[in-house]
């Protein structure tokens, strides 16, 4: 017999029947607002997956529409309040404001992103600490770059996931950079036999670009035949894919081996064919474009071709001054915009989330979660802004930290004559030599002594790095490419033997006592 049957009856009069069903029918309403809601948040889910799928295929294209697609997919996962995927979100902005060169907003979302998630897991934080990385060493934070990477590695020591394996082998790639820039060639390269060995334990690992960094270390040390080796590497890898893209990077190197082992007409070559890849795919990188003009005008200046040299030349010269006066300030307009322009309809579609969800449910329980939800995030927003002001205030008090070393300098001489010197170097102007003997005799006495017949040129340059300019400040002053400059540095240090292990710019100064 059937025990429920009998019972029922006996335990239950209409009215109480009435009760029961439609205490059954609220349940089975709770039950499936929120199952619609769970299918809502899945939805959601494969929209934000969609969309950094999309940013990743425009990556190098058009950046301003990748951004664009990340800052939706932020929009969504604030909409249904999913930490994890803002986090991830977060740090793709992060990454994608970096190859815009907009370093500082780069480093506001990487520390937006730390605290929307201030319980992560290890690989969570160390791809945190990547973002910082790069930054720091574009910003020339050398203590922080090389303190955040250790501590990378320290992290994902005891970690072996194929991603903990992939952000570990970009580490040690980002950690040869610093040591490259330093002259540090043998750590250097140690560091990118590191990356290039743990690319043999990745699913997909990504070894063209690490060729390539290992083929740059090697012609810093004109290691010539070694260095081609790699770079053949790095195509015999791109014609086994089978999407293959552009090819502009690979092509640039190639041209940078040649132009810098001599064989001029080889390096034209490879120059032309890495623009003609870029305009091909639609690749936007100027810097690379802008170096790889640079290059050209050089190799026909030194072929005494004043016609082609004459057009490359100005080429480079309306790049740069493009890419330097116009282009930043309506790139940082626009970002601003696409960051922003969502924000209106965000609030609209949480109040139709709110007002469907109430409806719904019809209980004062989902009215209760959905107050106590706004209050948090209310609170959160107004901590982000706090730490926005905070950050900021660092980023300032670090510049002015880099600065000081190089006013510290003014006391030896009149204020309103050090200005004037920098102003020179700064626009390359024949008159800083003259000024400069006025105000440093005795290094320029010193470096003639050791080097009677220095012209100069050479005496520019060792001038600069007297007064403490870095690489980067060289490369921008002298109109050349940083390898250029890291070159020549290499060759005066070979002329007036000053060890690898000692630092130029110290060498320098030391001849003014």
């Amino acid at each position: 017999m059937n025990i429920t049957k009998k019972i029922i009856p006996l335990c239950f009069t209409n009215v109480s029947l009435i009760k029961y069903f439609q205490f059954m029918k609220s349940i089975f309403m709770f039950f499936f607002l929120f199952s619609f809601m769970g299918y809502s948040q899945s939805k959601e889910v494969k929209k934000i997956d969609s969309l950094l799928q999309l940013s990743s295929e425009y990556k190098f294209k058009d950046m301003l529409k990748v951004l664009s697609y990340t800052r939706q997919a932020v929009s969504i996962a604030e909409k249904i309040n999913n930490n994890e995927l803002i986090y991830k979100c977060y740090l793709e902005i992060a990454d994608n404001l970096y190859t815009l060169n907009l370093n500082d907003k780069s480093l506001q979302y990487a520390s937006k992103a730390d605290k929307i998630l201030p319980k992560k897991s290890k690989v969570q934080q160390a791809r945190l600490n990547e973002i910082k990385i790069i930054n720091f060493a574009a910003l020339g934070l050398e203590e922080l770059e090389l303190e955040t990477a250790n501590k990378n590695l320290s992290i994902l020591l005891t970690e072996n996931s194929n991603k903990s394996k992939e952000i570990k082998a970009r580490t040690f790639a980002y950690l040869a950079n610093y040591y490259e820039r330093k002259e540090d060639y043998e750590k250097a390269n140690q560091f990118i036999d590191k990356t290039i060995k743990l690319n043999n334990e990745i699913s997909d690992p990504k070894p063209i670009d690490t060729y390539i960094q290992k083929a740059d270390i090697l012609m810093k040390t004109q290691q010539w035949d070694s260095s081609f080796i790699y770079l053949q590497k790095a195509f015999d890898e791109y014609k086994s894919k089978k999407n293959q893209s552009s090819q502009y990077n690979l092509l640039w190197a190639l041209g940078d081996y040649y132009y810098l082992s001599g064989k001029y007409l080889k390096a034209l070559d490879s120059y032309r064919k890495s623009l003609e890849d870029m305009n091909k795919f639609k690749v936007v990188d100027i810097e690379c474009a802008m170096s790889i003009k640079e290059n050209i005008y050089r190799i026909y200046e030194a072929l005494g071709d004043e016609k082609n040299r004459e057009k490359y030349y100005t080429e480079y010269q309306k790049d740069y001054a493009q890419y330097n006066k116009v282009n930043n300030k309506g790139l940082l307009k626009a970002v601003d915009l696409i960051l922003d322009e969502k924000k209106g309809e965000d609030r609209i579609a949480k109040e139709r989330a709110i007002k469907v969800a109430f409806i719904a449910s019809g209980t004062f329980l989902i009215l209760l979660i959905f107050l106590i939800y706004f209050y948090s995030r209310n609170k959160k927003m107004k901590k982000k802004k706090l730490k926005l002001v905070l950050q900021k205030d660092i980023l300032i008090k670090e510049k002015q930290r880099l600065e000081s070393e190089k006013i510290s300098i003014s006391k030896k001489a009149n204020e309103n004559q050090f200005n004037e010197l920098f102003s020179l170097a700064k626009n390359n102007s024949p008159e800083f030599l003259i000024l400069f003997e006025e105000l440093y005799p005795n290094f320029v006495k010193n470096l003639k002594e050791i080097n009677p017949k220095i012209r100069n040129s050479e005496l520019y340059f060792c001038a600069l790095a007297f007064l403490n300019f870095s690489t980067k400040e060289i490369s921008h002053f002298t109109f050349v490419s940083v390898a250029a400059v890291q070159l020549r540095k290499y060759r005066i240090r070979k002329k007036y033997n000053i060890s690898s292990e000692e630092n130029f710019n110290i060498w320098m100064k030391a001849l003014n006592d």
